[in-house]
């Protein structure tokens, strides 16, 4: 009698589990973040200490998602009607969430920062791009590339597929800024502002297809152009 309580209790967390990540788009987020983390680990030279640190960070994240669907379920059965209350207890579960997320950042940084600069400096071998002119030349070859492909587009009627402009830019320029420096640190923080523009474009477009073919062009003109140098 006790085990098939314990085997149901086992199935009930599994339908808890499995109606969070249906259900809530984050969580399918943090699932996917999980998984490219421990496919990482594999790759690397990691001990044992950091490989439980990335462990505990990981629950933290999905054990803060399912406490605040669990909150989320909870007030919205109480109540349909918008209440002060019920928004604070949605939003303090929702920063439990960001806290935890931001947590684990800091210690997968932490964590791979060491070796994934060992790898970036062996794969770069100082094999810079010259910081010159020859830089401009490439962004403004991008800029006209980008414009000629936008004006075939419309001629053939595919405006939907015109390429952004911000975008391609933004994409070269990155690329040209990592290259350029060819430093790890450097690079993350150029990564990082990248997704936050690419990411800001994406939100304010109905279709993506423009943002992701300009970033697209803009990276290939970069790798391509960085060959001439």
């Amino acid at each position: 009698m006790k085990v098939t309580k314990l085997l149901r209790s086992f199935v009930y967390a599994l339908e808890g589990l499995k109606y969070t990540i249906v259900t809530q788009r984050n969580m399918r987020f943090h699932f996917l973040v999980a998984l490219g983390v421990l496919l990482l680990s594999l790759t690397l030279p990691m001990n044992k200490v950091e490989v439980l640190v990335l462990f505990v960070a990981i629950v933290l994240v999905l054990f803060a998602e399912l406490i605040n669907t669990a909150i989320e379920a909870v007030v919205d059965m109480i109540t349909g009607e918008y209440h002060p209350l019920a928004k604070v207890a949605k939003d303090v579960a929702a920063g439990a969430v960001l806290l935890t997320a931001g947590f684990a950042v800091i210690i997968g940084i932490s964590v791979f920062y060491p070796h994934l600069d060992a790898l970036f400096t062996l794969a770069i071998n100082h094999k810079t791009i010259p910081a010159n002119i020859s830089l401009a030349v490439i962004i403004v070859f991008d800029f006209f590339l980008t414009l000629f492909i936008k004006g075939w587009l419309q001629r053939v009627d595919r405006g939907n597929w015109e390429p952004s402009m911000v975008a391609s830019i933004a994409g070269c320029v990155s690329v040209l800024l990592i290259g350029v420096i060819g430093h790890f640190l450097i690079t993350l923080l150029v990564l990082v502002l990248f997704a936050m523009l690419i990411g800001t474009r994406l939100r304010f477009r109905s279709s993506r297809v423009p943002v992701l073919f300009g970033v697209l062009l803009g990276i290939l003109v970069a790798l391509i152009g960085a060959q001439f140098l």
